[in-house]
């Protein structure tokens, strides 16, 4: 075994990457206040001047070992830095503290883009002036545009515009395991976002712009004409996805069309990434090359082949701007630089110093990238791929000794070889992108093989010819445009049908931490021992094949957090209500899922199944709607379809929307019992459980069921108790129905309460307090409720009683933590509302019963 000293020297480049890296990771860790921040900064620059002093006194054993904590340190401070808001007080961020209605005065800095009902563009910010104030102030920062409809044809980047918008600071859902928007949108150095209501409120302000700023614009200028070319020469089905491979807009993609290709395993395509870049780059090689060997005396004087590879190397670099040099765009254009280079100047080494240098590139310039799902699943699979490399040059070329192959031959090698590649990227990724997406494409080995040469090998080629012709050659650039389209077409076509195929994806939970770890482990072992041929790979198999079936067929004991305490977990969906219920026997009850209908997806596939997933929580053993208001159930189709619940208890079947009947009829395809609950039911154990309180449809419309359809807000009472604590769901029950409860014989005492009505005036009567006398109240309700949801009045009382109220708007999902003789409440805050720190938890209330 080679010295630790040998082995650095040996791999320094690699080295001193995973210390680069291994920094970087712990500093979301580790996140100590800016003056420590500046102390170690300091420190560093000490420690390294310490280095320079031992390498002039040759102790140069001592300075290889001491610089992999340098770089960690590097690492780790490098990466504080850029996890800082801006500290500038005219940065726009600092500006905009709450909702304000402004107009702002910038230069229009990037491309607009449409997704069929609104555009969006940035404006590099200069002036602001808010609705209430005649001043200019001088800003700086970028804003993120959004106006309702199409964005006008004669507004271009380069352009200086004054915009009157709503400006805000982005929001996100405060839920373990969402999507968290402000976040990224902070990673692009985005930190306000504005909405435009009409494009009358946009106006261009006349200004001369001098050479730099002309130069500084002209990619994102060509790059929206292309975008226009596209759009008038291809049909309209094919019309987005040409955009999102040539020029990196993906807004154009709908939903149809992106769900097959995610569903097929083959959404990678769509970004562009070193795939795209080594197809343009090995086609403009070809054409820089074919042009050069036309002249003898260059080739009997110079290295024509390197000459070719590195006058594509500028080209590479304006098609990277020209598709907008975002972080996967710019990742590949790095990536093929660093290869570029290291050809030309005959500095090819092993794949893995490449791939390390790259990486220290690409992360000094943004450290943050590391935390993407983009860079990590681009540098695991090219990372599995060069240490198979080997094996592929022995498949792909045959040995100059052995005769040569045949045509069929050649051809299946190239088929296997692709095979191959597509097996070893998906062995890398699939645990990543179940950590990120929580879906598994099974068919993406298969449809890659299809999908990937019809866009890389057929429409990209033609896209990017029809880019150099454009100017000179327009007719040709259009059927260049069409013919590639002809592909896009079959490339759709064949996604669509291996997404609709059985068992196409798998929805599962993230795979918890020791598990990634121990899958990596493994595969890392296998790959090798298998270059040096080690027969102890096979007892690396069986661990590889183990963690992926846990992976796959997660036991409930494995991935599921229990604990010895009742969970409940009142989620962050907005103006709506969902709630989760867990048990220390590990009974697993969701109740109600719904909120706003804004947007393409629901708040189940947007919210509950993330926090589900995040839980490791892959089958509900209940689902109980309170009653058939759209805000309670729009997001439950997604829910049963993925996570299978054993039985829905709902107030009746049929509801009073067509939408409420659909879903009870997708509940009868799933073969889900739903039971309508009487008083007293119970779903669980004797500790454990869930009880219908009261089914206040079948007792005070039981003659006349007809018109109490029309009172959407009359459903089910429940309780849901773990031993003598117990959590009380009254719906959206009035002051009427909270008075008839509160007259019976219920036992409506429990421990704590989600406010009837999501805290309006309607419900929450003082009665019902009276007699539910709640520890803490929580009230499920969208940040635009202000003054209504809660309302004042049960703001006023909870004050007078003195119990805690707490809400989704403020703090996120609110989760109670209660055993027999102590409750803990915990809501979600950002440290010093920074977007680019993760959401910490925050104790709200705690006490004793």
């Amino acid at each position: 075994m080679k010295h630790p000293v040998t082995f650095i020297a040996d791999h320094l480049l690699v080295c001193l990457a995973l210390a680069f890296i291994s920094g970087i990771a712990l500093a979301p860790i580790f996140s100590p206040a800016l003056h420590v921040i500046r102390l170690s900064g300091v420190a560093l620059f000490c420690f390294l001047i310490l280095l320079a002093t031992l390498y002039f006194y040759r102790r140069e054993d001592t300075v290889l070992c001491l610089l992999l904590p340098l770089l960690f340190g590097i690492g780790w401070y490098h990466a504080q830095l850029h996890l800082q808001p801006p500290a500038e007080n005219n940065h726009v961020f600092n500006r905009i503290a709450i909702k304000s209605e402004a107009v702002i005065i910038g230069t229009l800095s990037s491309m607009a883009t449409f997704d069929g009902t609104s555009s969006h563009i940035t404006v590099a910010s200069e002036f602001l002036r808010f609705e209430d104030s005649p001043d200019l102030q001088p800003v700086i920062g970028r804003v993120l545009i959004r106006l309702s409809g199409p964005w006008p044809e004669d507004l271009v980047p380069g352009d200086k515009l004054a915009v009157r918008a709503t400006l805000k600071r982005p929001e996100s859902s405060r839920t373990p395991g969402v999507f968290d928007y402000a976040n990224y949108l902070a990673h692009k150095d985005i930190w306000i976002t504005g909405f435009v209501r009409s494009a009358v409120h946009l106006h261009r302000v006349e200004e001369s712009a001098n050479l730099f700023h002309t130069l500084r614009y002209l990619p994102e200028k060509i790059r929206a004409t292309i975008g226009k070319r596209i759009d008038s020469a291809v049909p309209a089905a094919s019309r987005g996805v040409y955009r999102a491979i040539l020029i990196g807009d993906r807004s154009g993609v709908d939903e149809v069309t992106l769900e097959s290709f995610k569903g097929s395993g083959t959404m990678h395509i769509l970004a562009i990434s070193g795939l795209h870049m080594t197809v343009i780059g090995g086609l403009l090689y070809a054409i820089l090359y074919w042009l050069l060997s036309r002249s003898e005396w260059l080739l009997l004087r110079y290295p024509v082949r390197k000459i070719a590879l590195f006058l594509s190397l500028p080209i590479l670099v304006f098609y990277g701007l020209l598709a907008g040099m975002n972080t996967p765009v710019l990742r590949a254009v790095v990536m093929s630089c660093v290869v570029i280079v290291a050809i030309c100047t005959d500095r090819r080494k092993s794949p893995s110093t490449l791939l390390a240098f790259a990486a220290l590139v690409i992360l000094a310039l943004d450290p943050l990238q590391l935390f993407t799902a983009s860079f990590q699943l681009s540098f695991s699979a090219v990372t599995a791929i060069l240490f198979l490399y080997p094996a592929l040059q022995k498949l792909i070329l045959p040995d100059m000794n052995q005769p040569t192959p045949s045509t069929g031959k050649k051809i299946v090698n190239w088929i296997a070889a692709g095979l191959l590649v597509s097996i070893v990227a998906t062995l890398a990724t699939a645990p990543i992108a179940l950590g990120f997406f929580n879906r598994f494409a099974t068919v993406g080995i298969a449809a890659n093989l299809f999908v990937e040469p019809l866009i890389c090998l057929w429409s990209l080629p033609a896209g990017f010819i029809a880019i150099l012709l454009l100017i000179i050659q327009p007719e040709i650039s259009d059927l260049l445009l069409v013919f590639g389209a002809i592909g896009l077409n079959g490339a759709t076509h064949v996604a669509k049908f291996f997404s609709l195929l059985p068992w196409s994806t798998l929805w599962l939970p993230s795979p918890a931490l020791w598990l990634l770890i121990l899958y990596y482990v493994a595969l890392f072992a296998i790959t090798y021992l298998a270059v040096r041929k080690n027969k102890l790979l096979y007892a690396g198999l069986p661990v590889l094949v183990l963690c992926s079936l846990i992976m796959i067929f997660p036991p409930r004991a494995l991935i599921q957090k229990r604990s010895v305490a009742m969970q409940v977990s009142f989620l962050d969906v907005g103006q709506g209500s969902s709630t989760l219920v867990q048990y220390p026997s590990g009974l697993n009850i969701l109740i109600d899922g719904g909120g706003p209908a804004n947007s393409s997806t629901s708040v189940g596939e947007r919210t509950i199944a993330p926090l589900l997933w995040h839980k490791g929580i892959r089958k509900l053993d209940a689902i109980a709607i309170t009653h058939p208001d759209a805000d309670h159930y729009n997001g439950l189709e997604f829910i049963l379809k993925h996570f299978s619940p054993a039985i829905i208890w709902v107030r009746d079947p049929i509801g009073h929307d067509t939408a409420f009947e659909r879903l009870m009829l997708l509940a009868a395809r799933e073969k889900i019992p739903v039971v309508v609950p009487e008083k007293g039911q119970r779903l669980g154990e004797d500790s454990d459980y869930l009880e219908c309180t009261e089914n206040l449809f079948t007792r005070e419309n039981s003659s006349n069921t007809s018109a109490s359809r029309q009172d959407a807000n009359i459903g089910i009472v429940l309780k849901a108790c773990s031993g003598k604590r117990c959590t009380l769901f009254p719906g959206d029950i009035g002051k009427s129905e909270e008075r008839s409860l509160v007259s019976g014989d219920y036992g409506l005492a429990v421990d704590f309460l989600l406010s009837p009505h999501h805290g309006s005036k309607t419900s929450n009567s003082p009665e019902l307090l009276t007699a539910v006398s709640p520890e803490v109240i929580v009230v499920s309700t969208g940040r635009a409720g202000g003054g209504h949801f809660p309302h004042n009045q049960l703001v006023e009382e909870c004050a007078k009683r003195n119990i805690p109220l707490v809400t989704t708007s403020r703090w996120g999902t609110i989760s109670i933590t209660s055993e027999q003789a102590t409750y803990q409440v915990f809501g979600f805050t950002r440290p010093d509302n920074n977007p680019l720190r993760p959401f910490q938890p925050v104790l709200l209330a705690e006490g004793g019963f």
